[in-house]
């Protein structure tokens, strides 16, 4: 006589069976579980080679005697604007509202660049570029914003001769 046992009878399947399904389901989940990490990973990527970039170029024109062109790179699409904000100066202009309102809250930072929506920014919400002329590129417009459009921005670099700091345009 055969013994028979209680899951065969069940599932029609041997326990060996049973376990190496779930051990691929497991593999799966932490694999799906891993590349959204990377996936992360990649937007915080570009947020900083963008940082890096755009400081690069704001010194190179900042060291030259005059200087005017147009900075392009790519950011991820989660991201709406990059904005230039004096947090020191009054509101004024298109985005005066909306993005002024919620990257007042680090008026005390010393910062000049925000990333909006800020949640979306890696922790990285706000930073400081040196050598750039916030009072007079938020002029008319406080703050300043540039638009990501399908991850890519362009900012125009621009120092003229007489220029003591850099003016994004």
């Amino acid at each position: 006589m055969k013994k028979s046992c209680k899951a065969q009878q069940v599932f029609g399947m041997s326990f060996g069976v049973i376990f190496s399904i779930i051990i691929i389901i497991f593999i799966l989940v932490v694999a799906g579980i891993a590349v959204n990490h990377f996936l992360g990973l990649k937007k915080c990527t570009q947020i900083g080679l963008f940082l890096e970039d755009l400081e690069k170029n704001i010194n190179k024109a900042w060291n030259s005697q005059s200087s005017s062109f147009e900075f392009s790179s790519t950011l991820p699409g989660n991201l709406d604007y990059i904005c230039f904000a004096n947090l020191s100066d009054v509101p004024k202009g298109v985005y005066s509202k909306e993005i002024y309102s919620d990257i007042s809250l680090y008026a005390g930072a010393d910062a000049n660049l925000f990333f909006y929506p800020r949640e979306n920014a890696c922790n990285m919400p706000y930073i400081n570029i040196k050598h750039i002329d916030i009072k007079k590129i938020t002029k008319e417009s406080n703050p300043y914003c540039v638009a990501v459009e399908k991850g890519k921005v362009a900012i125009k670099i621009d120092k003229g001769f007489n220029d003591a700091l850099v003016n994004l345009v």
